[in-house]
């Protein structure tokens, strides 16, 4: 069996939300975890990229716009 090689540098910083959550907050990252149907996915991940964004940040603008109309 192959010994591996030890990784070296530095491990990449977690990624940040788009600024919609205070600093606090988005210090520790959290997974939200569901299922959707497949067509809804597809359509999701085409809109992000369309849109040079990540799936996350269409997520956190979405609901961002439902609080602004609905309220806390």
């Amino acid at each position: 069996m192959a010994k591996k090689t030890p990784r070296t540098g530095i491990a990449p910083s977690p990624a940040k939300p788009a600024g919609l959550f205070p600093s606090s907050e988005s210090a520790v990252l959290t997974p939200l975890n569901f299922k959707v149907p497949h067509e809804f996915h597809r359509d999701f991940k085409t809109f992000a990229a369309q849109h040079s964004k990540k799936m996350v940040e269409v997520l956190q603008e979405a609901f961002a716009l439902l609080k602004e109309k609905y309220g806390r």
